[in-house]
């Protein structure tokens, strides 16, 4: 969300400006400044519209550019030339606005690691990579790293969301057919239900319901945004407090936890190849890491790390890591390959995300058809046996009318 802030400063300035964040983060902000608050208020328009727009380059685009470059630099091109080169030949628009942002700052005289992050649109991994690579002389190699890394993380998006794609057009088109039932159907069939239709369960519920969707069916719309903007509205602590039982829900619990594992595990590999030492990699981490179950626990491993302690030994201490992650990881710390049993980790998980999504998208497809089968009994039951019964009166002599 953004606020328009109006302000006095130690000086007696009136300052005005927009800031991002929660109201409360601001407003802190703002206080830490020894600003006097005289206006804070919220950027409705501003905030729909970041909301809308996209801020982020897609780990596909990323993987491609990155492997791009790197085949161009390996030709001899400059890097300048490359940037030139690719933004012309970029499909993505908010990838060639920031490659054109990027040439004209390497043209000032910026450094690569600089002109990226002036963009304010490459994630944090690139930026930090990018400035090592630049001090080590490596940037070729670290490139390369960059565009295995995103093409491993498209290759993940891609098999989640392929996963998911089933489930909710099956869902949506439940919930078109529940509301078409409801306001054409069902009215005009209410009409031929005899007045014994009352007596049966089914034909009360199915009437309740689309009396309901009919009259508040505004509120199946604005109760998830309810629920949105009230969890928006929880303090950092509380929405942390949450993030804490992620991974002790069933199934869903474990495949956030094995997703945080990959995602941990490959930026580690990353960053011990480009140079990032540990400690200053886990720093990165625990920052960056949307997981927040998990950057508590990557600040108790730095904390041990600096006490003296290994990596290995570190994550030996916190149950929360299964025992052959501290052996694979000692094992790459004896060995001097840390990098790549790091990988093999987020291998690992990678594949077994992939696998229990595949078993759970095995189960999904035929619980969805058994569920439209019952939701379908369900109707002709609701209509069929008040009629069935009032026949049957008929036929005994006793109808009522």
């Amino acid at each position: 969300m953004y606020y328009r802030y109006s302000v006095l400063s130690e000086t007696g300035n009136e300052i005005n400006g927009v800031e991002e964040g929660h109201r409360l983060e601001v407003r802190q902000r703002l206080k830490e400044k020894n600003y006097y608050i005289l206006s804070l208020e919220p950027e409705i328009l501003r905030s729909i519209r970041s909301c809308v727009e996209k801020k982020r380059i897609k780990a596909q685009n990323l993987a491609i550019f990155f492997d791009d470059m790197v085949n161009m630099l390996k030709t001899g091109i400059a890097i300048s030339e490359a940037v030139f080169a690719l933004r012309e030949s970029s499909a993505d628009a908010l990838l060639t606005k920031a490659l054109s942002s990027i040439e004209d700052d390497l043209a000032s005289g910026f450094s690569l690691s600089k002109a990226f992050e002036k963009t304010k649109v490459f994630p944090w991994l690139v930026l930090n990579v990018l400035k090592v690579g630049e001090k080590s002389g490596n940037l070729e190699k670290v490139l390369e790293d960059l565009a295995g890394y995103y093409s491993r993380e498209a290759d993940f998006l891609r098999n989640i969301k392929n996963a998911c794609l089933y489930p909710v057009v099956i869902l949506c088109m439940l919930i078109g057919i529940m509301f078409y039932i409801s306001f054409k159907v069902i009215p005009h069939l209410e009409a031929l239900l005899p007045v014994t239709a009352n007596d049966y369960v089914t034909t009360r519920l199915l009437l309740g319901l689309s009396r309901f969707l009919k009259d508040y069916w505004f509120a199946c719309f604005l109760f998830p945004i309810g629920v949105i903007l009230v969890f928006s509205r929880f303090k950092a602590s509380h929405r942390n407090r949450i993030a804490d039982y992620y991974y002790k829900i069933p199934v869903i619990g474990e495949i956030t936890k094995d997703i945080a594992f990959s995602a941990f595990f490959s930026n580690l590999a990353v960053m011990q190849r480009s140079g990032i030492n540990m400690i200053d990699g886990l720093a990165l981490i625990e920052e960056t890491t949307p997981h927040k179950f998990l950057a508590k626990k990557v600040l108790k491993i730095k904390d041990f790390i600096s006490s003296g302690l290994s990596f290995w030994q570190a994550l030996e201490k916190d149950t929360f890591f299964p025992s052959f992650v501290y052996y694979s990881v000692r094992k790459g710390e004896e060995m001097g390959s840390l990098d790549k049993y790091l990988e093999s980790l987020s291998k690992y998980y990678f594949n077994k995300v992939s696998r229990r999504i595949c078993v759970i998208l095995g189960f999904i497809q035929p619980a969805l058809l058994i569920f439209c089968a019952v939701l379908l009994l369900f109707l002709i039951s609701a209509f069929i046996m008040p009629v069935y019964g009032n026949l049957s009166n008929i036929a005994s002599g006793n109808v009522k009318f």
